[in-house]
Protein backbone atom coordinates (compact mmCIF):
# COMPACT_ATOMS: atom_id res chain seq x y z
CA UNK A 1 0.00 0.00 0.00
CA UNK A 2 2.91 2.71 1.01
CA UNK A 3 4.81 1.58 -1.75
CA UNK A 4 1.75 2.45 -4.50
CA UNK A 5 1.27 5.41 -2.93
CA UNK A 6 4.77 6.71 -3.25
CA UNK A 7 4.60 5.34 -6.99
CA UNK A 8 1.12 7.68 -7.78
CA UNK A 9 2.90 10.45 -6.05
CA UNK A 10 6.73 10.14 -7.74
CA UNK A 11 4.06 10.03 -10.94
CA UNK A 12 2.37 12.88 -10.22
CA UNK A 13 5.41 14.70 -9.66
CA UNK A 14 6.63 13.79 -12.91
CA UNK A 15 4.22 15.24 -14.45
CA UNK A 16 3.85 18.43 -12.58
CA UNK A 17 7.98 18.58 -13.40
CA UNK A 18 7.01 18.14 -17.49
CA UNK A 19 3.84 20.80 -17.58
CA UNK A 20 6.07 23.27 -15.72
CA UNK A 21 8.63 22.29 -18.48
CA UNK A 22 5.93 22.77 -20.84
CA UNK A 23 4.83 25.85 -19.61
CA UNK A 24 8.47 27.81 -19.24
CA UNK A 25 10.04 26.91 -22.41
CA UNK A 26 13.99 27.72 -22.52
CA UNK A 27 14.57 31.51 -24.19
CA UNK A 28 15.82 31.32 -27.90
CA UNK A 29 18.28 33.54 -28.71
CA UNK A 30 19.07 34.87 -31.01
CA UNK A 31 16.05 34.83 -33.04
CA UNK A 32 17.09 37.69 -35.02
CA UNK A 33 19.79 39.49 -36.78
CA UNK A 34 22.42 40.86 -34.17
CA UNK A 35 23.38 44.73 -34.58
CA UNK A 36 26.89 45.38 -33.51
CA UNK A 37 26.94 49.54 -32.62
CA UNK A 38 30.44 51.00 -33.80
CA UNK A 39 29.94 54.35 -31.55
CA UNK A 40 32.87 55.77 -33.95
CA UNK A 41 33.31 56.19 -37.66
CA UNK A 42 33.67 53.84 -40.28
CA UNK A 43 37.83 52.99 -40.78
CA UNK A 44 39.06 53.71 -37.32
CA UNK A 45 40.00 51.26 -34.92
CA UNK A 46 37.11 50.35 -33.54
CA UNK A 47 35.48 49.75 -36.95
CA UNK A 48 38.13 47.44 -37.95
CA UNK A 49 38.13 45.70 -34.52
CA UNK A 50 34.32 44.92 -34.61
CA UNK A 51 33.71 44.27 -38.06
CA UNK A 52 36.35 41.28 -37.50
CA UNK A 53 34.75 40.04 -34.69
CA UNK A 54 30.97 40.46 -36.15
CA UNK A 55 32.09 38.20 -39.34
CA UNK A 56 33.13 35.37 -36.81
CA UNK A 57 30.31 35.67 -34.04
CA UNK A 58 27.81 35.54 -36.92
CA UNK A 59 29.10 32.06 -37.77
CA UNK A 60 29.81 30.92 -34.97
CA UNK A 61 25.97 31.78 -33.94
CA UNK A 62 24.75 31.10 -37.48
CA UNK A 63 22.97 34.24 -37.50
CA UNK A 64 23.65 37.91 -38.88
CA UNK A 65 25.83 40.64 -37.00
CA UNK A 66 25.12 43.76 -38.40
CA UNK A 67 27.93 46.52 -37.73
CA UNK A 68 25.93 49.82 -37.29
CA UNK A 69 28.32 53.12 -36.68
CA UNK A 70 27.09 55.49 -34.70
CA UNK A 71 29.68 58.11 -34.06
CA UNK A 72 29.85 61.08 -31.93
CA UNK A 73 30.34 62.93 -28.66
CA UNK A 74 33.47 60.31 -27.89
CA UNK A 75 31.86 57.54 -28.14
CA UNK A 76 28.41 58.46 -26.11
CA UNK A 77 26.26 58.77 -28.79
CA UNK A 78 26.57 55.33 -29.53
CA UNK A 79 26.57 53.86 -26.10
CA UNK A 80 23.78 55.54 -24.99
CA UNK A 81 21.95 54.15 -27.94
CA UNK A 82 22.85 50.78 -26.89
CA UNK A 83 22.14 51.62 -23.11
CA UNK A 84 18.48 52.47 -24.10
CA UNK A 85 18.00 49.69 -26.70
CA UNK A 86 15.60 46.53 -25.41
CA UNK A 87 17.67 44.21 -23.79
CA UNK A 88 17.24 40.90 -25.15
CA UNK A 89 20.89 40.01 -26.39
CA UNK A 90 20.09 41.75 -29.84
CA UNK A 91 22.09 44.72 -29.40
CA UNK A 92 25.59 45.23 -28.57
CA UNK A 93 28.32 48.02 -28.20
CA UNK A 94 31.63 47.89 -28.92
CA UNK A 95 33.07 49.92 -25.72
CA UNK A 96 35.93 50.58 -24.34
CA UNK A 97 37.90 53.34 -22.03
CA UNK A 98 36.59 55.96 -24.14
CA UNK A 99 32.75 54.73 -23.70
CA UNK A 100 33.03 53.60 -20.45
CA UNK A 101 36.05 55.53 -18.11
CA UNK A 102 36.84 58.87 -19.85
CA UNK A 103 33.59 60.37 -21.28
CA UNK A 104 31.81 59.88 -18.29
CA UNK A 105 33.70 62.61 -16.80
CA UNK A 106 34.17 64.63 -19.64
CA UNK A 107 30.13 64.43 -20.40
CA UNK A 108 28.60 65.90 -16.68
CA UNK A 109 24.88 65.67 -18.79
CA UNK A 110 25.73 61.83 -19.87
CA UNK A 111 22.73 59.43 -20.26
CA UNK A 112 24.17 56.49 -19.01
CA UNK A 113 25.92 54.82 -16.38
CA UNK A 114 29.26 53.16 -17.03
CA UNK A 115 28.74 50.38 -14.85
CA UNK A 116 25.17 50.16 -13.95
CA UNK A 117 23.62 50.45 -17.63
CA UNK A 118 25.47 47.71 -19.03
CA UNK A 119 25.48 43.59 -18.75
CA UNK A 120 29.94 43.23 -19.85
CA UNK A 121 30.27 40.02 -22.30
CA UNK A 122 33.94 40.14 -22.80
CA UNK A 123 36.88 41.94 -23.67
CA UNK A 124 37.93 41.90 -27.43
CA UNK A 125 41.57 43.03 -27.70
CA UNK A 126 44.25 45.24 -25.44
CA UNK A 127 47.18 47.08 -27.66
CA UNK A 128 49.68 49.93 -27.48
CA UNK A 129 49.42 53.14 -29.19
CA UNK A 130 51.82 54.58 -31.48
CA UNK A 131 53.74 57.96 -31.53
CA UNK A 132 53.86 59.23 -35.25
CA UNK A 133 55.01 62.95 -36.46
CA UNK A 134 54.62 64.19 -40.32
CA UNK A 135 57.06 62.65 -42.65
CA UNK A 136 58.05 66.25 -43.22
CA UNK A 137 59.08 66.56 -39.36
CA UNK A 138 62.64 66.90 -38.74
CA UNK A 139 62.14 63.97 -35.83
CA UNK A 140 62.93 61.01 -36.32
CA UNK A 141 63.85 59.39 -32.68
CA UNK A 142 62.15 60.48 -28.93
CA UNK A 143 65.02 62.81 -28.11
CA UNK A 144 64.73 64.86 -30.95
CA UNK A 145 60.68 64.64 -29.65
CA UNK A 146 61.36 66.10 -26.81
CA UNK A 147 63.44 68.81 -27.84
CA UNK A 148 60.67 69.93 -30.23
CA UNK A 149 58.04 69.50 -27.28
CA UNK A 150 60.88 72.25 -25.17
CA UNK A 151 61.46 74.29 -28.33
CA UNK A 152 57.54 74.68 -29.33
CA UNK A 153 55.85 75.18 -25.55
CA UNK A 154 52.39 75.47 -25.88
CA UNK A 155 52.40 76.51 -29.81
CA UNK A 156 52.79 72.29 -30.27
CA UNK A 157 49.53 70.63 -31.25
CA UNK A 158 48.35 67.48 -31.40
CA UNK A 159 45.65 65.67 -33.28
CA UNK A 160 43.46 62.58 -31.42
CA UNK A 161 40.04 61.15 -32.46
CA UNK A 162 38.12 63.34 -30.49
CA UNK A 163 37.56 64.46 -27.09
CA UNK A 164 37.54 61.95 -24.34
CA UNK A 165 39.28 59.08 -26.74
CA UNK A 166 42.17 57.13 -25.99
CA UNK A 167 44.58 58.96 -28.07
CA UNK A 168 43.36 62.20 -26.44
CA UNK A 169 43.58 60.86 -23.05
CA UNK A 170 47.28 59.47 -23.86
CA UNK A 171 48.53 62.70 -25.13
CA UNK A 172 47.47 64.58 -21.73
CA UNK A 173 49.21 61.47 -19.79
CA UNK A 174 52.53 62.04 -21.63
CA UNK A 175 52.51 65.85 -21.46
CA UNK A 176 51.72 65.51 -17.64
CA UNK A 177 54.70 63.33 -16.97
CA UNK A 178 56.88 66.01 -19.08
CA UNK A 179 55.05 68.99 -17.86
CA UNK A 180 54.89 70.60 -21.11
CA UNK A 181 51.51 71.78 -22.63
CA UNK A 182 50.12 71.18 -25.85
CA UNK A 183 47.19 72.39 -28.29
CA UNK A 184 44.34 69.58 -28.36
CA UNK A 185 42.46 69.49 -31.97
CA UNK A 186 40.01 67.26 -31.95
CA UNK A 187 38.82 64.96 -34.76
CA UNK A 188 35.77 63.01 -36.09
CA UNK A 189 37.71 59.82 -35.60
CA UNK A 190 40.98 58.49 -36.49
CA UNK A 191 41.24 58.40 -40.13
CA UNK A 192 40.40 62.44 -40.51
CA UNK A 193 43.02 62.90 -37.35
CA UNK A 194 45.91 61.44 -39.63
CA UNK A 195 45.07 63.04 -42.70
CA UNK A 196 45.58 66.46 -41.05
CA UNK A 197 48.85 64.65 -39.24
CA UNK A 198 50.23 63.54 -42.58
CA UNK A 199 49.20 67.01 -44.36
CA UNK A 200 51.29 68.59 -41.12
CA UNK A 201 48.39 70.72 -40.11
CA UNK A 202 49.45 69.31 -36.44
CA UNK A 203 52.56 68.55 -34.74
CA UNK A 204 52.05 64.96 -33.33
CA UNK A 205 49.32 61.90 -32.84
CA UNK A 206 49.61 59.12 -30.43
CA UNK A 207 47.10 57.15 -32.11
CA UNK A 208 45.71 53.84 -32.33
CA UNK A 209 48.05 51.17 -34.58
CA UNK A 210 45.38 50.46 -37.22
CA UNK A 211 44.69 53.80 -37.72
CA UNK A 212 48.31 54.78 -38.21
CA UNK A 213 49.44 51.46 -40.03
CA UNK A 214 47.26 52.79 -43.94
CA UNK A 215 49.00 56.55 -43.54
CA UNK A 216 52.19 55.23 -42.62
CA UNK A 217 52.98 52.98 -45.41
CA UNK A 218 52.05 55.05 -47.57
CA UNK A 219 54.76 57.18 -46.04
CA UNK A 220 53.07 60.52 -45.44
CA UNK A 221 53.83 60.21 -41.46
CA UNK A 222 57.07 58.67 -39.36
CA UNK A 223 56.40 56.39 -35.98
CA UNK A 224 58.59 57.19 -33.09
CA UNK A 225 57.47 54.71 -30.04
CA UNK A 226 54.75 52.91 -28.90
CA UNK A 227 53.17 52.75 -24.88
CA UNK A 228 53.32 49.50 -24.40
CA UNK A 229 54.78 47.47 -21.63
CA UNK A 230 56.72 45.26 -24.68
CA UNK A 231 57.60 46.65 -28.15
CA UNK A 232 54.10 45.56 -30.56
CA UNK A 233 54.35 42.93 -33.21
CA UNK A 234 52.87 45.16 -35.73
CA UNK A 235 56.18 47.40 -35.17
CA UNK A 236 59.04 45.42 -33.21
CA UNK A 237 61.46 47.97 -34.36
CA UNK A 238 60.11 50.75 -32.51
CA UNK A 239 61.28 51.14 -28.99
CA UNK A 240 58.38 51.87 -26.20
CA UNK A 241 58.14 54.97 -24.73
CA UNK A 242 60.08 53.57 -21.47
CA UNK A 243 62.74 52.04 -24.09
CA UNK A 244 63.30 55.74 -25.40
CA UNK A 245 63.44 57.37 -22.25
CA UNK A 246 60.30 58.16 -20.88
CA UNK A 247 60.61 56.25 -17.93
CA UNK A 248 57.10 54.46 -16.49
CA UNK A 249 55.31 56.13 -19.16
CA UNK A 250 52.64 52.71 -20.62
CA UNK A 251 49.25 52.76 -21.84
CA UNK A 252 47.10 50.55 -23.88
CA UNK A 253 43.48 51.16 -24.91
CA UNK A 254 41.02 48.03 -24.57
CA UNK A 255 38.05 47.42 -26.45
CA UNK A 256 35.11 44.89 -24.77
CA UNK A 257 31.82 43.67 -25.81
CA UNK A 258 28.69 44.75 -23.89
CA UNK A 259 25.02 44.60 -23.92
CA UNK A 260 22.36 46.86 -22.11
CA UNK A 261 21.76 46.30 -18.71
CA UNK A 262 19.43 43.14 -17.85
CA UNK A 263 20.09 41.18 -20.93
CA UNK A 264 19.23 37.75 -20.05
CA UNK A 265 22.31 35.72 -19.14
CA UNK A 266 21.64 32.89 -21.36
CA UNK A 267 22.00 35.59 -24.07
CA UNK A 268 25.38 36.42 -21.90
CA UNK A 269 26.85 33.35 -21.89
CA UNK A 270 25.77 32.81 -25.74
CA UNK A 271 27.35 35.70 -26.84
CA UNK A 272 30.37 35.14 -24.59
CA UNK A 273 31.05 31.58 -26.13
CA UNK A 274 30.54 33.24 -29.27
CA UNK A 275 33.52 36.14 -28.94
CA UNK A 276 35.84 33.56 -27.20
CA UNK A 277 35.46 31.22 -29.90
CA UNK A 278 35.85 34.14 -32.53
CA UNK A 279 38.98 35.16 -30.71
CA UNK A 280 40.71 31.84 -30.73
CA UNK A 281 40.39 31.65 -34.62
CA UNK A 282 44.09 31.53 -36.12
CA UNK A 283 42.92 34.54 -38.94
CA UNK A 284 41.36 36.02 -36.65
CA UNK A 285 44.46 36.60 -33.82
CA UNK A 286 46.48 37.00 -36.69
CA UNK A 287 45.50 39.68 -38.32
CA UNK A 288 44.41 41.48 -35.20
CA UNK A 289 48.29 40.94 -33.90
CA UNK A 290 49.49 42.27 -37.34
CA UNK A 291 47.20 45.79 -36.58
CA UNK A 292 48.86 45.95 -33.11
CA UNK A 293 46.24 44.50 -30.58
CA UNK A 294 46.36 41.47 -28.76
CA UNK A 295 43.02 39.09 -28.80
CA UNK A 296 42.07 38.98 -25.25
CA UNK A 297 38.50 36.97 -24.28
CA UNK A 298 37.80 35.98 -21.55
CA UNK A 299 34.14 36.42 -18.62
CA UNK A 300 32.00 39.01 -18.41
CA UNK A 301 32.89 39.29 -14.74
CA UNK A 302 37.10 39.80 -15.99
CA UNK A 303 35.85 43.21 -18.06
CA UNK A 304 33.47 43.88 -15.06
CA UNK A 305 36.71 44.56 -13.17
CA UNK A 306 38.55 46.07 -15.94
CA UNK A 307 35.88 49.11 -15.98
CA UNK A 308 35.69 49.59 -12.68
CA UNK A 309 39.46 49.46 -12.23
CA UNK A 310 39.78 52.09 -14.87
CA UNK A 311 37.48 54.06 -13.47
CA UNK A 312 39.49 54.49 -10.58
CA UNK A 313 42.79 55.16 -11.95
CA UNK A 314 41.56 57.49 -14.89
CA UNK A 315 39.12 60.12 -13.48
CA UNK A 316 41.97 62.30 -11.18
CA UNK A 317 44.21 62.03 -14.16
CA UNK A 318 41.16 64.08 -16.19
CA UNK A 319 40.62 66.47 -13.49
CA UNK A 320 43.82 67.26 -12.87
CA UNK A 321 44.76 67.96 -16.44
CA UNK A 322 41.49 70.22 -15.90
CA UNK A 323 39.73 68.12 -19.65
CA UNK A 324 36.40 69.44 -20.52
CA UNK A 325 34.95 68.47 -24.37
CA UNK A 326 35.10 70.62 -27.25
Amino acid sequence: MIASNVMQLSRRLLCLLALLMVAVPAVAFPTKPVVLVVPFPPGGVVDVIGRLVADRMGASMNVRVIVENRPGAGGTIGAAAVARAEADGHTLLVGGAATHVFSPNLYPGLTYDPVRSFAPVGQLTSGPLVLVVPATSPVTGMKEFEALVRSQGDRLSYASNGAGTFPHLAAELYRGSVGGKFVHIPYAGGSQALVALAAAEVGFSINHIPVVLPVLKGGKVRAIATTGKQRSAAFPQLPTFDEAGVKGFETSPWFGLFAPAGTPQAAIEKLNAAMNQALKTPELRERLLTLGDEPVGGSPEALAALVKSDLAKWPPIVREAGLKAN
